[in-house]
Order: structure tokens, then sequence, then C-alpha cells
């Protein structure tokens, strides 16, 4: 896989268009310009395996927060690193692997919401409600660790096949 200048994540690849010659999704949440690569993600572990290993670049990551509204210390709280930390990387240093790995969930769990929900600020909405299947605790405080991000994941299944607990 070659990586140029564009920073994708996306589950599923569909509603194509032409970017900068590369098939992207038309509603993708998560592009960013970045000089030093291009990352695309199709379909496939393996594709999330390599990013994972190789390092997401910290400016990625950053355009990521912003999106989807993240503070730098939600961000930090998320990654399991220190703001500082986070901080003192270079824009363009690539990050270490158990970071870029989570913040591909992170990322894959935005795409899918707002897939769910249709529209980005309403899964954004959604994420700072406290919610009783969630013992009411909001969304956005599960996500210190995988179990949070796969009870997400499932409720946002069960909210597609209109099962609401």
């Amino acid at each position: 896989m070659k990586y140029d200048k564009l920073l994708y994540f996306c589950d599923k690849c569909q509603n194509m268009k032409h970017l900068k010659g590369y098939q992207v999704q038309e509603n993708a949440l998560m592009i960013v310009e970045d000089p030093s690569g291009t990352y695309v993600i199709r379909n496939g572990y393996f594709d999330y395996i390599q990013l994972s290993r190789s390092g997401i670049i910290k400016r990625a990551l950053v355009n990521l927060a912003k999106q989807i509204s993240f503070s730098l210390s939600e961000l930090a709280q998320v990654l399991h690193i220190s703001e500082r930390t986070f901080q003192r990387y270079a824009d363009d240093a690539k990050l270490s692997a158990d970071t870029s790995e989570r913040a591909i969930l992170l990322s894959q769990l935005y795409q899918r919401g707002t897939e769910v929900f249709g529209h980005l600020d309403d899964f954004k909405e959604w994420m700072r409600t406290p919610l009783p299947v969630f013992d009411y605790q909001t969304p956005i405080s599960l996500l210190d660790t995988t179990f949070g991000f796969q009870l997400i994941q499932d409720e946002l299944g069960r909210i597609e096949h209109g099962i609401f607990a």
C-alpha cells in the first residue's frame, strides 16, 4: 500500500468519488492533508494493522480531534497518553502503534456512528448524553477502554436495527 497525501479512515468505501486521484468515500470524516503520506484504508483488517504498526502522524490525529469535537484532554484520555506528551510530538511525528490503533478505533467508531445517525453532529450529541443503557454515563466517557468501544459499537448495532434497551 502506498501512502502519499491524505489520511482517510473508513470501514466501507461506498458512494465513491474521485479526490486527488484516489477513490474515497463521499462523506468521509477523516481526511487530512499530510505532506509525508496518503493513508487510504479500504476494507480489510490488514490495512488497519499495517497503518497501526507504521504509525499515524500527529497532524492527522489533531484533524480527527477537530472533526469529532474532542478536546486535547479527551483525546489524551482515549489514547492513554498525557496531554503534555502529545503536545511534545512534532506535527509530522509518527505516533506509537498502540496510540495509532486507538486513533483508528476512534475514527471507526465515529464513522459508524455517523452512518447510523445520519449526521456527524447528531452522533456527537449522542456521545455526550448520559444514557440509561450505559448506566447513565456518557458514551464518550467509556472510550478509555476497548470494552467501552465495543459496548458503544454494540449499542449502535441495536439502534440501527431498531432494538432499544
